[in-house]
């Protein structure tokens, strides 16, 4: 799998009506203005094959997501690391369980292993430790953190990013240009235009949403 894309949008025309081309491969970043966050949510869930797309494909480590059995899609989706918005969180389960689930549901790895690296996670997110409450008892401000750790668990082949925090952007780029030293592509989605030109951020591509389609963008910064 190691030459083929990590995701790829091919004229894929999603539910909202617009249409991605986007080829991101091992290691790459991208910043996506997207226009809004409707398309954000129905690029998001086509890219890990919640949604198939009206026309074109999306394929995810050359794989369409259309074709896969429900096993190895469920398997894919595990090499898919995912910060949301605020509120994706099971509100009954603590935030370290929330953290831990999908790695104990995808993956063999022991229990401590996967406490040990939250740990790490969390403090180069700037928390103390990995938050033991439930989500309804923590600060906006260590949830956000929270949920960068939990999109980093792991070694996901493909990280997406919904908005993060711009508070959080410098230790996001430091986490960011470790992952891609060891393949993982990352999307970026943003409706920031001074972020999506930062200069500071390592994309190798930048991409927008013109009329009804996204694409690599002429004006990069």
């Amino acid at each position: 799998m190691a030459d083929v894309p990590v995701i790829e949008f091919a004229a894929a025309t999603l539910d909202s009506g617009v249409t991605v081309d986007l080829t991101l491969d091992a290691g790459e970043l991208v910043l996506i203005d997207h226009g809004g966050e409707q398309n954000e949510r129905v690029m998001a869930d086509a890219a890990c094959g919640l949604t198939n797309p009206v026309r074109g494909s999306v394929r995810m480590l050359g794989r369409d997501w259309r074709r896969l059995p429900p096993d190895l899609a469920n398997a894919l989706r595990g090499r898919i690391g995912h910060g949301f918005r605020p509120g994706a969180w099971i509100s009954y389960l603590s935030v370290i369980d929330n953290i831990m689930l999908a790695q104990l549901h995808h993956t063999m790895r022991p229990e401590a292993d996967i406490r040990d690296e939250a740990s790490r996670l969390s403090v180069a997110f700037g928390l103390p430790g990995v938050p033991t409450g439930l989500p309804s008892d923590c600060a906006p401000g260590d949830l956000a953190r929270a949920d960068l750790v939990r999109a980093f668990m792991g070694s996901p082949a493909l990280v997406i990013l919904e908005g993060p925090p711009a508070d959080l952007t410098g230790a996001l780029i430091n986490m960011i240009r470790t992952v891609r030293d060891r393949g993982t592509a990352a999307v970026w989605f943003t409706l920031d235009p001074d972020l999506w030109h930062d200069k500071a951020i390592p994309a190798s591509q930048r991409c927008r949403l013109r009329g009804s389609v996204i694409a690599a963008a002429r004006d990069r910064p």
